[in-house]
């Protein structure tokens, strides 16, 4: 069973490096965090290795000791551990690892995942790789303490909506039970990733609301930020999780998309769905990739152009 044989890699080696995809989102930095302090109750040498900045919304999370940037690992990872990663491209500078690692594992839930590991748990079933990262910690026979509870909670309230997604499962609502009784608020971590803001990201969200444009018979909806608003706001990337949520939650919406401009004159896109739209086919066929309902990719600018080829992709989704 891979799952026995991934705790078996854990317990038998000392040097082991954690890392997620990069621009980390809650579910990526929570299940790190998690497992790192649980590998480090067991005596493991153990690093988080990041690409990015840790986003202000999370700074509460425990288990920031073990966090480093990619070029500043200071040993070198016997294991690699690839968590809520579909592929190698989106492990950034921490290719480097990947490509030194002894042994990669990886751990994942999303339906793109191409594999790249030498042991793969990949399990579209769960509403977030925290969920299969339970799984490995409570076969370790580690006890689940505040710290690490904080972690798992975090991360899977972060990929379920705290919990009003349809990926929310019998099994997600165990977990978040068990969790729940070692002391973690789970009002208050709601509140910090899904209300909390600066004054500053609450600019940028105004800005992107404004953006909002409707098509086709109003089941679309399209969300655009550009570099200029980012400037103008002070915003990074890290401070728009979530933003298109307010897009999705339009009435009528079924598909909604966020297109960002980056710096280097690419659009960033994100997709998200109510219903019945498969996200996930839109992607795959930008070359990005995700899940049903939440997705995404990377195009060439300029951004017009961008929002005229997804707006054709998806008129072939939605069948007007």
């Amino acid at each position: 069973m891979i799952l026995s044989d991934i705790v078996k890699h854990l317990m038998q080696n000392d040097n082991i490096g954690i890392i997620s995809h990069v621009t980390p989102d809650g579910d990526a930095l929570g299940s790190s965090a998690a497992l790192g302090l649980a590998l480090e109750r067991l005596g493991k040498r153990v690093v988080v290795l990041r690409n990015d900045r840790l986003p202000s919304k999370y700074s509460f999370l425990p288990g920031s000791h073990l966090a480093v940037d990619c070029e500043k690992a200071p040993f070198k990872p016997d294991i690699l551990v690839a968590l809520d990663c579909g592929d190698v491209e989106r492990l950034g500078s921490g290719v480097m690892h990947y490509e030194a690692a002894g042994t990669v594992i990886n751990i994942d839930h999303h339906l793109s995942n191409t594999m790249f590991g030498n042991l793969n748990l990949v399990d579209t079933n769960a509403a977030a790789t925290a969920e299969i990262v339970y799984q490995v910690i409570k076969l370790m026979g580690i006890a689940l303490d505040l710290d690490i509870a904080i972690c798992l909670f975090t991360a899977i309230a972060a990929d379920t909506g705290c919990f009003r997604y349809d990926n929310t499962s019998i099994v997600t609502h165990g977990i978040a039970g068990e969790l729940i009784s070692t002391g973690v608020k789970s009002s208050e971590i709601c509140r910090r990733i899904y209300s909390l803001r600066t004054l500053e990201q609450t600019k940028m969200l105004g800005r992107a609301i404004d953006s909002i444009k409707l098509y086709h018979d109003g089941k679309t909806a399209i969300m655009r930020i550009t570099k200029k608003m980012m400037q103008e706001t002070g915003c990074g990337q890290e401070d728009l999780e979530g933003v298109i949520e307010f897009a999705r939650d339009i009435e009528g919406v079924e598909i909604a998309a966020l297109l960002r401009e980056t710096d280097d004159g690419e659009i960033k896109v994100g997709l998200r769905s109510n219903e019945y739209a498969d996200t996930s086919e839109i992607a795959a066929s930008f070359n990005g990739g995700g899940h049903r309902k939440a997705s995404g990719y990377t195009v060439g600018g300029p951004m017009d152009a961008a929002v005229e080829t997804l707006l054709d992709r998806i008129e072939k989704i939605l069948r007007v």
